[in-house]
C-alpha cells in the first residue's frame, strides 16, 4: 500500500514567485516538484489496492475547476472548504482521478488537455500534493491542490472479539494448570 510516482515527468521546483497556495499546502517557493502533462505523462500510482484519502487544500483560481475520483463527480470543487476528505477504495496501478477546467481535463496517468498540468511534491512521510495548472495564463501549479493519502485499514470489530477471545481461552487454561501444580 505504497503511492510512488510513475511516468515521464520532469523534476522542478515550486516557483519563486505566483505561488498562493504556500500556507494551504505546507509547500514554500523552491521546494521540488516532478510535473506531468500532454508531453510528459504519469502520475501516481498505488502499489496494491488500498483505501486512498483525498484531503482538499485549496484554490487559487477563478476558472471552474473540480475534482473527481473514480467516476464520482465534484468530491471537490472550488468552492469546498479547506480540509475536507473524501476516501475511495482504489485498485493498483494509477490512482482514478481527474482535475477538470472549463477547458479540459488533466487525469491522473494521462491524457492531459493543452496546456494543462499536474505536479506532486513528495512529502516524505508516504503521501504527496497533488497541484493543478489549469492553463489559464500562469505557470504556478497552485490553481488547485489535493494532499493524497493512503490509510491504515482498520481491524474489523470481530477481529478484536477473536483476539480478546484467544487471550482469555489461553489465561483459563493458565489458571487451571497453576491450579493443578499447587
Amino acid at each position: 500500500m505504497t503511492l510512488s510516482l510513475s511516468g515521464a515527468g520532469v523534476a522542478g521546483a515550486i516557483p519563486l514567485v505566483g505561488f498562493d497556495l504556500g500556507a494551504e499546502t505546507g509547500l514554500n517557493p523552491g521546494d521540488a516538484i516532478t510535473i506531468f502533462d500532454s508531453g510528459n505523462p504519469g502520475g501516481i500510482s498505488l502499489d496494491s489496492a488500498a483505501n486512498v484519502v483525498f484531503t482538499f487544500l485549496g484554490s487559487e483560481a477563478s476558472n471552474s475547476n473540480g475534482f473527481d475520483v473514480d467516476g464520482s463527480v465534484g468530491v471537490f470543487t472550488a468552492g469546498t472548504a479547506g480540509g475536507t476528505t473524501a476516501s475511495f477504495g482504489l485498485g493498483a496501478g494509477f490512482l482514478n482521478f481527474v482535475f477538470t477546467t472549463l477547458t479540459g481535463s488533466a487525469t491522473n496517468g494521462g491524457p492531459f488537455g493543452a496546456n494543462l498540468s499536474v505536479a506532486f511534491a513528495d512529502l516524505g512521510d508516504g503521501s504527496f500534493i497533488a497541484l493543478f495548472g489549469d492553463g489559464a495564463g500562469d505557470s504556478d501549479r497552485d490553481d488547485f491542490a489535493v494532499k493524497i493519502a493512503v490509510s491504515a485499514v482498520p481491524l474489523p470489530a470481530a477481529v478484536w472479539l477473536f483476539l480478546s477471545a484467544i487471550l482469555g481461552l489461553v489465561s483459563f487454561t493458565r489458571i487451571r494448570r497453576d491450579q493443578k501444580v499447587a
